[in-house]
């Protein structure tokens, strides 16, 4: 059977800086009609960045759609001023974290919602840390802090329920995966 569903229409609601909101009816694999609700967002960039001490940098900030503090890993949005995912990433991390990396890889890309979001992250793992004396200033709607955490810490945190954003969840796994195979991102 095939699964696709066709788009017929499409219903602009809303037009934002971050995201766009439409509406869109589509034709069913099985001949009927429904309608979906699809949020536009721009692409985000995120770095599993690790110091000296294998341990890895969370920012701790105010969300306010769930309206709690939370702790994720260095992220930001894709912007005009990026001439990729990785340049959006080293930015991001200068800005929250304080931090320049001298390695970088690219983990992968993943849609953190398709259910009815397009947002794309590009997930990076980046060691070899220099703390900046310049840091560039957090955007002025943003307001956040650095902390360092061993993955033994980042486990009880998450199984304490304390760490509840799904792309440092799987930040996390990476992370843990990659030493428990004693992959090193830079072999």
């Amino acid at each position: 059977m095939d699964l696709t569903e066709t788009e017929i229409s499409s219903k602009q609601i809303f037009s934002g800086r971050i995201v766009d909101l439409s509406v869109r009816t589509v034709k069913l694999p099985n001949g009927e009609t429904t309608f979906r609700e699809v949020v536009k967002h721009q692409p985000a960039a995120a770095a599993i960045a690790v110091n000296e001490k294998q341990e890895m940098l969370l920012v701790e900030q105010w969300r306010e759609p769930i309206k709690e503090l939370t702790l994720e890993i260095p992220a930001g949005l894709v912007d005009e001023t990026d001439a990729s995912p990785l340049d959006a990433m080293k930015r991001e991390l200068n800005e929250e974290g304080g931090y320049h990396a001298d390695y970088w890889e690219k983990i992968t890309d993943f849609y953190s919602s398709p259910g009815f979001t397009n947002e794309k992250l590009y997930l990076f793992y980046c060691d070899t840390l220099t703390k900046l004396t310049d840091k560039r200033p957090l955007d002025s709607d943003e307001f956040l802090t650095g902390h360092w955490f061993s993955l033994e810490e980042l486990k009880r945190l998450s199984a304490q329920g304390k760490i509840v954003d799904a792309k440092t969840l799987y930040a996390m796994s990476v992370w843990e995966n990659m030493l428990l195979t004693g992959a090193n991102a830079k072999d």
